[in-house]
């Protein structure tokens, strides 16, 4: 994308100081406008490759009005406004900008996002124009999305006879390929997401991870600070779910002896211990609205105040954020805020769910299968075809993370070479069990559900502790119990 650009701002002294950052970091900026008319005069004199727009401008009409035409014109915009009025940034949002900035900004704040916008339309205009060009044959081979194609690839390489040829196929793992340090895949839609955190890791922005409960969240959040600056810095870690929400402030931002009941020493909070690193906030979905206006804060004014204190400490931290919940509702509802969504949504990756890149569960599997065998001292080498096409046609509604369980269990409860039993527990394979007609599609959450509540009558109802469901569906106990209550299990976990 060409680095021209139009400012629209309706204060003068406010974008002519903008048109002087942008001509510093080498953009030639072909005019400020202070109206729709004439923003659209401009606009159709000579195209810029990206606008920066105020929303409320001289006259009638806003610049959400003008975000329509540029729409039409597939021009990308940012939005800038110190509005930050919920109705306005709702109606703002519909447009579907590139950015929003929120005045007051910092200039490294601008240029980042404006670099981020131009990567997101450049990176859109790539994929809409390879949309039907045809993948090498290789690649369709690959991805297929089958045992008999992927799986038997690798098997005829290693020397096994083909999957699908009867009982005695199996799958024997080369080492699988990782696209980023720990992550595993080569499935289209995971190429794109190693390609995404190739390009933002080395940029300063915040990072919004989303994805469904064990797709591997927290691995691209760690890979995402190793690729940047920040890497010999500490990468501090906080799952906002697995805390009440009055401790989850003075996880945050530390407090001072005696400033509430029980807090007998100073505690420094995860802004200080992320100090000139990464904070990853796992869960963002879960802080309550009013932790939120100071998180919001510590991101405009790059400070804090330990609880119980009143001393301003200035930190350098980037914000990674990830979260299985819908945002977007969450706003609608009012448990999240929209202006702290643009701040954290600068730049978004979205994970697959495990259903929807199965051509990765072969690797998948070889790589835990040599982990756990070794881990365990099993002499478990390879799956048999007809396992593997067990784990194939599962839905996976745990996604890898339940993947990783069940090949850990089965490897546990097997003395064979070949791994010829996958453990489900309490779940059944897509396919094998009888369906009724009419039975109605659950939704990710309902079989999340269904599945908690299998665990749990497997574990007797204990939830913590060992042989607990937390233990056996690799999640903290914590967490587990805001599961619960978020799905309605709280009483009826027994049943």
């Amino acid at each position: 994308m060409q680095k021209t650009i139009l400012v629209v701002e309706d204060e003068l002294v406010v974008a002519n100081d903008i048109r002087l950052t942008l001509e510093r970091a080498g953009y030639t900026v072909i005019g400020i406008a202070r109206s729709f008319h004439s923003a659209m005069e401009t606009i159709n004199n000579v195209q810029p490759g990206l606008v920066l727009l105020d929303i409320f401008l001289k006259g009638d009409l806003t610049g959400i009005d003008l975000a329509t035409e540029l729409n039409k014109k597939d021009i990308p915009f940012v939005y800038l406004s110190a509005n930050c009025n919920s109705s306005v940034l709702e109606m703002a949002k519909v447009t579907q900008p590139s950015g929003f900035i929120v005045k007051p900004f910092r200039e490294k704040d601008l240029l980042v996002t404006l670099d981020i916008a131009r990567y997101r339309h450049d990176f859109k205009q790539q994929m809409a124009g390879s949309a039907n060009a045809s993948q090498p044959a290789h690649s369709r081979r690959a991805t297929a999305g089958t045992f008999s194609s992927s799986a038997a690839a690798h098997s005829t390489a290693a020397g096994s006879s083909p999957a699908g040829t009867g009982g005695s196929s199996q799958y024997v793992p080369e080492s699988p390929g990782m696209g980023l340090p720990g992550i595993i895949g080569q499935s289209p839609g995971m190429l794109r997401i190693f390609q995404q955190v190739k390009e933002v890791g080395p940029l300063d922005t915040s990072v919004l991870i989303l994805g469904e409960s064990g797709t591997g969240k927290e691995g691209i959040a760690s890979n995402i600070h190793n690729l940047s600056p920040r890497r010999s810095k500490p990468f501090v870690k906080l799952n906002c779910a697995a805390l009440p929400p009055n401790l989850v402030e003075s996880e945050l931002f530390g407090h001072e002896k005696g400033s509430f009941t029980g807090a007998f020493e100073r505690r420094i909070g995860k802004f200080e211990q992320a100090n000139g690193g990464t904070l990853f906030l796992d869960e963002i979905g879960e802080m309550p609205p009013s932790l939120q206006v100071k998180l919001l804060r510590v991101l405009q004014e790059r400070e804090i105040e330990r609880l119980g204190g009143r001393e301003t400490i200035k930190v350098n931290v980037r914000i990674i954020a990830a979260t299985n919940a819908n945002l977007e509702k969450g706003i609608a509802e009012g448990r999240f805020r929209l202006d702290l969504y643009y701040r954290l949504n600068v730049f978004p990756i979205i994970l697959p769910p495990l259903r929807q890149r199965k051509e990765d569960i072969p690797l998948l599997v070889a790589h835990f299968i040599k982990m756990y065998a070794q881990k365990a001292g099993r002499r478990t080498e390879s799956i048999a075809g007809e396992a593997l096409a067990r784990l194939m046609d599962y839905a996976w509604p745990g996604n890898v993370r339940e993947l990783q369980n069940v090949i850990e269990r089965s490897i546990l409860l097997s003395n064979d070479p070949v791994l010829r039993d996958v453990s489900f527990i309490g779940s059944t394979p897509r396919g094998e069990a009888p369906v009724e007609d009419g039975n109605p599609v659950k939704t990710i959450a309902q079989m999340e559900r269904d599945h908690i509540l299998s665990v749990l009558r497997q574990c007797k109802g204990r939830v913590s502790g060992p042989g607990g469901a937390a233990e056996l569906l690799n999640l903290p106990a914590s967490t587990l119990k805001s599961k619960m209550k978020k799905l309605g299990i709280e009483k009826s976990y027994k049943t």
